[in-house]
């Protein structure tokens, strides 16, 4: 009987103390709430904080299986090479649309026509191009052909009625009166195929690569760019190698002239 009523003041006393401790607590917590309210958030945010991020890892899969992660790996490899063939797609169009403002910005009365180069060197004949249009827009055989910048490239030389076929005066055996340098040195020039010309002056005429050369019979603008000049002391010329300064093997539009004005080579 000792023991049970010693064991029972036990039990009361510890209670008192427990309510004592609680009480205590709830008021210090209250005090630290009202006087110091981002302390008691810290506090909260400190034990809380872990639970959400073991919220937000399982939101957003970092707890997925293995096979759902090369899932997901797979997907966005997809989505990035879809992004790159989108990009690819723009910056074509826009190449695309810089050759066609060059093409257009030449200053001209003269009708020309926008055409397609369906083919061109090395996959056409020799210094030929196939372009897509033909007698329904006017051509004839007396229409040039002008490359980006007016420049002047070749002739039309067949035509069907949606297509023609274009020599381009480099063609071999074609010959062109020309004015060569800043000296205007008068010469004939000679196609030797692949876009290349050849043209005899007086050696000693001061003629340097770089140099520009003009066929005032076939228009106003570069007829072509000094690339090299050959001389022997023993020979009394010296041979100019030139070229039309656009690639005749990266045409992919030409204005065509339908005014119906004859060449004269």
């Amino acid at each position: 009987m000792t023991y049970l009523r010693t064991h029972s003041r036990g039990i009361g006393r510890n209670i008192s103390i427990a309510t004592v401790v609680v009480v205590v607590i709830a008021i210090l917590a209250a005090a630290v709430r009202f006087f110091a309210p981002q302390a008691f958030l810290g506090l909260f945010n400190g034990v809380a904080k872990p639970f959400w991020r073991a919220e937000f890892a399982v939101d957003a899969g970092a707890l997925s299986s293995p096979e759902q992660l090369v899932l997901d790996n797979e997907d966005l490899k997809r989505k990035l090479d879809e992004a790159d063939v989108r990009l690819a797609s723009i910056q074509y169009i826009e190449k695309e649309n810089e050759e066609l403002k060059a093409l257009f910005g030449r200053a001209s009365t003269t009708p020309k026509v926008l055409a397609a180069v369906l083919s061109r060197p090395p996959y056409s004949a020799y210094d030929i191009i196939i372009l897509d249009i033909g007698a329904d827009y006017g051509l004839s055989t007396t229409s040039k052909v002008y490359a980006a910048g007016g420049i002047p490239i070749g002739r039309i030389a067949e035509i069907s009625r949606d297509a023609s076929k274009a020599i381009l005066f480099s063609s071999p055996g074609q010959r062109y009166e020309v004015l060569i340098g800043s000296g205007n040195l008068p010469a004939t020039a000679v196609g030797r195929g692949g876009g290349q010309y050849e043209a005899q002056l007086p050696r000693g005429a001061n003629v340097a690569e770089g140099d520009f050369v003009d066929a005032p019979s076939l228009d106003s603008k570069p007829f072509g760019v000094v690339k090299a000049v050959k001389s022997d002391s023993s020979e009394p010329f010296e041979t100019v190698f030139f070229a039309p300064p656009v690639n005749i093997y990266g045409l992919r539009w030409v204005l065509v002239d339908v005014s119906g004005k004859h060449l004269n080579p």
